[in-house]
């Protein structure tokens, strides 16, 4: 018995024992976990508490404002409605939405969409379920908003894209999407991260600008409860918690004539292309047109599928920036590169004649020129101011393609200029290294006479077209064209401002060389029987060149009404004004063009342009000098003089 008892009284003890431990093992490790989470991760779940008790609202930021280069708002900003959508205030989602499609006409499988977008979002965060509100669409949700608990109507800053704002060239913006959110914010300022729903810049200066327009944005903290809603304890007592306000983005001074720009836009309203006009004396960009072009305001409010493959698809390429992305054969004003090459090799002078017969032959193969009847005896003022294709077939053909392509690169062709906008090609300055290279087949006599005259296999951007002619107009200057001149922050002090960068000088061609040149191309505009009289202005010479492109080989003379819209020629036209001391350089190409050549449908362009130069130059002269101080002598003059010899005293 007693044994039995010993027994028992073992086991119990040794039960209490391991008891003990495993209750002095669940202590310690409560302890420690209390130890642990309490004080080695004390300040970690403190913050964690701030989190889950104080919530950060942000407060958007107004972009920047672009100016022209008087000061003129090219675009600036606007207050535009949002519907926003407030989860923890809706009491029916479904519902919701189907009052909501039946006031705005909106499916409300989109309201999805949105939502789904901002999925994992805390409840208290609005969420834009529809930009840029009409008013009328306002009016309508403020009427119904007793049936709409948890939808609001909420202002914000956006850009106001007026009709003559140029897409191409300022740019558009578009919501950030989630594969573009991160590798933004590796650039971004740490401080100043983009966000899901973001509008971000596109194409142009906003996009090249962007990290300069985008400015930085605010917010302010609300206190929420458990359940991640809206509590107003703090408030109730008097108390707010600290907001900081939203710092505007800087603003760009353009090199951009906003009236210059008008101008071109509508002379050349209709016509798909480009329009690229430069200071010569500096690189200046006064003016850039691309069409077809596309509507920025749709961009930012957000394309249908619909709509944007109609844009993809179109024949004319809209979301292509012409002045810099679009390669075009230069034709006749390309005969320019060429008579400097020929005067500065010795090819020809002022005085050495060709005769025109209508027709060049070389081996077994017949070039014409566009004067089928031909041009008789001319010498090099003469087949510039006539275009004579078999004058430059023969010239071409004595210097060779390399002699033509050295003096071409020179000029700054077949290369980046560098203007650092949208995509920028560099053209094509042919060669035989480069064929060679690119087709594998050797240079061939008969591709030197289309070479010499603009076609085969040149190629050149509107924009290294204007280049070139105003570094004809300079002397040989290569400047690199620029758009932006200044930068501003929101209290008004320059923190960036551009200063002319000159790619090259010219030293393979004399002053000389360029001045006969200029003599030729002053004949061709100026010049009754000049191929560019078009393009005349009264009171101010005007030197150019014409060229049409010639896109699929047509019969002589056929009615150009009777091919394909595809199938119709180029029309080119590059100009400086005046014809010494240039301040204005034009490029003008017209794709595809359906009046005619370069001589009457872009010279008359040109010739536009240049006028309104002119004409805004004079009228803001008289402007300064109407609000120059009043003349000596007169009253306003003597109470100046009162005033300046007081303050002296």
């Amino acid at each position: 018995m007693t044994k039995i008892h010993k027994q028992e009284s073992m086991l119990v003890e040794s039960r209490f024992l391991w008891a003990s431990i495993g209750i002095l093992v669940t202590l310690s490790g409560l302890l420690f976990r209390l130890w642990y989470v309490q004080i080695y991760q004390g300040d970690y779940y403190h913050e964690v508490s701030e989190r889950n008790r104080v919530r950060k609202i942000e407060i958007p930021a107004p972009r920047g404002i672009i100016y022209d280069r008087h000061g003129e708002v090219v675009l600036g900003n606007s207050p535009f409605y949002d519907l926003v959508y407030i989860p923890q205030y809706i009491q029916d989602r479904d519902t919701t939405f189907k009052i909501l499609s039946r006031l705005l006409h909106v499916p409300p499988h989109r309201f999805e969409t949105r939502l789904e977008m901002a999925q994992g979002q805390p409840k208290f965060l609005p969420i834009t379920l529809k930009r840029n509100l009409s008013q009328h669409e306002v009016s309508i949700i403020e009427a119904n908003k007793l049936f709409l608990p948890g939808i609001e109507v909420r202002v914000a800053p956006r850009r106001d894209y007026g009709p003559d704002v140029p897409p191409h060239l300022i740019g558009y913006l578009k919501e950030i999407d989630p594969e573009g959110l991160e590798k933004l914010n590796q650039s971004a300022a740490g401080d100043n991260p983009y966000l899901i729903g973001d509008l971000v810049g596109k194409q142009g200066i906003e996009q090249r600008w962007e990290s300069y327009l985008r400015g930085k944005r605010g917010y302010r903290l609300i206190q929420v409860d458990a359940f991640g809603r809206q509590t107003q304890g703090f408030e109730e007592n008097g108390w707010q918690f600290p907001s900081v306000p939203a710092i505007p983005g800087s603003d760009l001074e353009l090199t951009i004539d906003k009236e210059l720009q008008k101008v071109a836009q509508d002379a050349f309203n209709g016509k798909n292309g480009s329009v690229v006009v430069l200071n010569p004396q500096n690189g200046e960009i006064l003016a850039a047109v691309s069409e077809p072009g596309y509507d920025p305001k749709a961009m930012q409010n957000g394309l249908s599928p619909e709509d944007w493959r109609r844009l993809q698809e179109h024949p004319f390429k809209p979301f292509l920036d012409k002045t810099t992305g679009g390669e075009f054969p230069p034709g006749s004003v390309y005969k320019a590169v060429v008579a400097l090459a020929a005067l500065e090799e010795g090819i020809v002078d002022s005085n050495k004649t060709f005769y025109c017969p209508g027709h060049f032959t070389l081996g077994n193969r017949l070039f014409y020129c566009h004067e089928r009847h031909g041009h008789g005896t001319v010498n090099l003022l003469k087949a510039l101011m006539k275009s004579c294709d078999v004058y430059f077939y023969q010239v071409g053909v004595e210097l060779g393609v390399d002699r033509i392509a050295k003096y071409a690169k020179a000029l700054g062709l077949g290369q980046l200029l560098g203007v650092g906008l949208n995509m920028e090609r560099p053209g094509i300055v042919p060669s035989s290294a480069w064929k060679l290279l690119v087709h594998r087949f050797p240079w061939a006599a008969g591709d030197t006479p289309n070479v010499s005259i603009g076609q085969g296999y040149d190629l050149m951007t509107p924009m290294q077209m204007a280049n070139l002619y105003a570094t004809i107009a300079n002397s040989g200057k290569v400047w690199r064209p620029y758009v932006v001149n200044r930068v501003t922050n929101h209290v008004g002090e320059t923190i960036y401002e551009h200063q002319p960068s000159l790619i090259r000088e010219v030293t393979e061609i004399k002053p000389e060389t360029f001045q006969m040149v200029r003599n030729a191309l002053t004949a061709v505009v100026m010049d009754p029987q000049g191929t560019g009289k078009n393009a005349q202005v009264p009171g101010v010479t005007v030197a150019g060149k014409t060229g049409s492109v010639q896109v699929v080989s047509l019969k002589k003379n056929r009615n150009q009404g009777d091919v394909s819209m595809s199938w119709k020629e180029h029309a080119m036209f590059a100009a400086f004004s005046p014809a010494e001391n240039a301040e204005i350089a034009v490029a003008i190409v017209s794709q595809n063009d359906s009046v005619g050549g370069g001589g009457r449908s872009a010279a008359p362009i040109a010739g536009k342009v240049i006028a309104a130069y002119w004409r805004l130059k004079d009228e803001r002269a008289a402007q300064i000098a109407n609000r120059a101080p009043a003349a000596a002598g007169s009253p306003q003059a003597e109470a100046v003089s009162h005033e300046k010899q007081e303050k002296a005293n």
